[in-house]
């Protein structure tokens, strides 16, 4: 799989989707190549006409205007202004500014704690303690920073959504020879089988494996998040 990021936007080309703060986007067939186009090329001036040509191809060489049709449509789909983040450059052509990468090197404690506290009010008025069991060698891992505090954020507002008050959370780690798994546990219900499957297929679309269930006991329903980090994408 093939994920291409931009801010709050993420373009899988293996499948042609496209996510905007999760949530797809509904493209026609030309703004998808238009946009991919645009993403392939941060920071480079696009010229107009090469632009064109390698989305509709030569036989619309000399007619500009499809260009500004179909990139209108595009801005508005995606709430974006001729301010930005595409900018004219006046006789040459398109540019796309270059976005820092996010992928590097994610503190992963800390990271964890930075997120819960996002939730801070809505864990106090629900009186839930989390605690954190991460392997102690395993600080810092490589991924896409982005992408892990969009699917924990998910995890964490599912979890307040259907745990009860006076939840323990916890939050453990455990490291093998193929990947880095991190699982979060609470008591409470599990979410029904529509988000559930809506929080596995926006793991998926991110590339990150995610599995997500509950556990029937005698002192009562516990319900957990799975997620494994493939050795090769993290430095230990």
């Amino acid at each position: 799989m093939q994920v291409i990021g931009y801010e709050d936007i993420l373009v899988d080309t293996a499948s042609h989707q496209t996510l905007q703060s999760g949530k797809p986007v509904m493209l026609t067939e030309t703004e998808y190549r238009l946009l991919v186009h645009l993403l392939r090329h941060q920071g480079v001036v696009c010229r107009r006409n090469d632009i064109i040509e390698a989305v509709w191809g030569e036989r619309f060489l000399y007619d500009t205007g499809t260009l500004d049709v179909h990139l209108s449509s595009l801005r508005h789909k995606l709430g974006w202004t001729k301010e930005g983040p595409v900018k004219a450059i006046r006789g040459v052509g398109l540019i796309l500014p270059h976005e820092a990468p996010t992928t590097g090197v994610v503190k992963i404690d800390p990271f964890l704690r930075e997120l819960l506290m996002c939730h801070e009010e809505a864990l106090r008025e629900k009186d839930i303690r989390c605690f954190f069991r991460l392997t102690p060698f395993v600080y810092e891992i490589m991924i896409d920073e982005a992408i892990l505090r969009q699917i924990f954020s998910s995890v964490f507002s599912l979890f307040l959504k259907h745990a009860p008050r006076g939840a323990r959370w916890e939050v453990t780690s455990q490291l093998t020879l193929r990947d880095y798994t991190l699982t979060l546990t609470s008591s409470g219900s599990c979410p029904d089988f529509a988000e559930i499957q809506a929080a596995r297929q926006q793991a998926a679309f991110l590339g990150i494996p995610i599995r997500m269930g509950n556990k029937h006991a005698a002192e009562g329903d516990t319900m957990g998040v799975e997620l494994a980090i493939p050795m090769e994408s993290q430095e230990s």
